[in-house]
């Protein structure tokens, strides 16, 4: 479709919904399911018009792009950890319902005052290299992520060990790190400040355990491809065709083996939405996202809809060195001129809510809710605002105008999300926004380089905490392409690191929050709710949630 007709396509929509919006007409009713956290099939004893792929005891499930790497250390991509969490194992994992489990550790205890940690871990567990699985596995791969040479994004997340900071600033040996192997069968582990998250943490990409001998062997070549690197995991990769798929076959060697039915699971990369559901009615694909148009084609069907809350919080994200974009009413501007509610309904058409603070009601560690207690800090629209901040910001900067250009993905999602905010931004601000279109791991790389002014981008969590958002905007996180520095901003979630006291760490948080949004280094736009269909080869066992965005290691077939 040209770009011309998408525009006026989503123009007429655009129209229709606010009418919609302004009567409080809108139809919340849904044919399908609305699971939070689904773990389920579409086997319903009736004959099913998708029965899915025929391979026998296999599947094959839509991951829609190419894993940029798959070294855990470096890795820092949701596409990514979805294949670490089927072919490696972390010490402990998490089950259908976001609990830790044992994973290679068996057991641990923790020391009274919450610092110290003592894992046992599984004798008998296997590289697919023949090695066995040991604590020194866990020791190499957390002190990679927290050696400079590495260059981890997440190497912040190492900072939860004593000395983790320290070690990656060169300011301490890796002797007085916090973590050591006892013996082959049991990790020791000191943290800075006690951390009532740990657990959850380490179910995450990043504490994966590494073989050191395999890493060795291939050197910088490590995981990136099928044949270069080793796996502990309830599967093991196959083979990897890149930018078309990756096949996992079940590994003999994993402790808890006999859970795992599906001999085989092909990850295919399609990224463009018709595409994928045609792949999913002619039986070549088991399980697909869908957009809010297919979602209403498939109600109309009265084909069962499973959603769920990724926990991903989207938004706009400013480069803080550019010329124009170091001015924090410009980018004010830009947020508030966006109708965030318009997008949801008319572009989305799925539950996803408009954002009005940046991180999302899917963490629920603190009660009340987290998202409650901060308020509304962003509107969901307010041109007539918006428009006082563009003046002000041209009157600061001096010009009569800007040029301004957007990074989005080249799936067609991505395209029509973008197309949306560049005739916003046209209409309301009459800024003249360039897109640019590009494959997921291009638009990785260019935010990394902070080669951008503005990206439309999004985070997942990574356990369930308000820190595991609102540390990525720290002055030394990785993962901050902005630059944004604020050193208030900074320590205060210092302080809620160290604080044990519940109600004066959430204050602490709060005030991280609404001083982000106050600088304003992103806008946010919406949290994300994803919509997905299952084909009736699968009875149970897909595991799709905030913390687990695709989990298919325990499916179970269809009869």
């Amino acid at each position: 479709m040209k770009m011309k007709k998408l525009l006026a396509s989503m123009l007429i929509m655009i129209m229709s919904i606010s009418l919609l919006v302004a009567c409080g007409t809108k139809d919340n009713s849904d044919n399908g399911s609305n699971d939070n956290n689904s773990n389920t099939g579409t086997n319903t004893g009736v004959e099913n018009p998708y029965p899915g792929t025929n391979g026998e005891n296999e599947i094959t499930v839509n991951i829609q792009s190419e894993p940029p790497e798959l070294f855990s250390v470096v890795s820092t991509d949701a596409t990514s950890f979805t294949v670490f969490r089927h072919v490696l194992e972390n010490l402990v994992m998490l089950d259908e319902n976001d609990r830790v489990i044992e994973g290679v550790a068996k057991d641990w205890t923790i020391s009274d005052d919450g610092l110290v940690y003592t894992f046992e871990l599984r004798e008998g567990m296997k590289w697919s290299n023949g090695e066995p699985v040991t604590a020194h596995d866990f020791v190499f791969a957390w002190k990679a992520l927290l050696t400079p040479e590495f260059a981890a994004e997440y190497a912040n997340f190492g900072y939860v060990f004593k000395n983790g900071a320290a070690y990656n600033r060169g300011e301490a040996s890796a002797d007085e790190l916090g973590f050591k192997a006892l013996n082959d069968y049991t990790l020791e582990v000191t943290l800075e400040n006690p951390t009532a998250y740990f657990l959850e943490m380490l179910s995450f990409g990043v504490f994966a355990p590494v073989n050191e001998k395999a890493y060795n062997q291939f050197g910088e070549a490590y995981g990136t491809d099928a044949d270069k690197m080793v796996y502990n995991g309830a599967f093991v990769m196959e083979s990897w065709e890149h930018e078309n798929k990756i096949v996992l076959a079940k590994n003999p060697d994993y402790f808890n083996a006999d859970k795992i039915e599906v001999e085989k699971i092909h990850m295919v990369m399609i990224n463009e939405a018709n595409a994928a559901m045609n792949a999913f009615k002619t039986g070549e694909v088991d399980v697909i996202s869908i957009n809010g148009e297919q979602r209403e084609m498939m109600k109309g069907e009265n084909y069962p809809i499973h959603n769920y809350d990724d926990g991903s919080s989207w938004y706009f994200e400013f480069n803080l060195n550019d010329e124009y974009l170091k001015n924090a009413n410009l980018r004010k501007a830009i947020t508030y001129a966006v109708d965030k509610q318009i997008f949801a309904d008319a572009i989305l058409r799925n539950d996803s809510k408009p954002a009005t603070s940046y991180t999302p009601p899917a963490i629920t560690n603190i009660d009340p809710l987290f998202q409650v207690q901060v308020g509304e800090l962003v509107p969901t629209v307010d041109v007539e605002k918006a428009k006082e901040y563009y003046a002000l910001a041209l009157e600061e900067l001096g010009v009569d105008s800007v040029n301004l250009t957007m990074l989005a993905d080249d799936s067609d999602a991505a395209v029509l999300n973008a197309a949306f905010v560049q005739e916003q931004l046209r209409v309301n601000l009459g800024i003249e926004l360039k897109v640019e279109n590009m494959p997921f791991k291009s638009r990785l790389e260019r935010m990394t380089n902070k080669d951008f002014q503005i990206v439309m981008a999004g985070w997942g969590p990574d356990y369930n905490d308000p820190m595991t958002f609102l540390d990525v905007w720290e002055s030394t996180n990785g993962n901050n392409h902005t630059s944004y520095a604020n050193p208030e901003y900074d320590e205060l979630l210092d302080k809620a690191r160290k604080e044990l006291d519940t109600a004066k760490r959430t204050q602490y948080l709060i005030d991280a929050e609404r001083m982000l949004m106050e600088d304003m280094p992103i806008g946010p736009l919406y949290w994300r709710v994803r919509d997905y269909i299952v084909s009736g080869k699968i009875e149970s066992g897909v595991i799709r949630s905030a913390f687990q965005d695709m989990n298919y290691r325990f499916v179970k077939l269809a009869k």
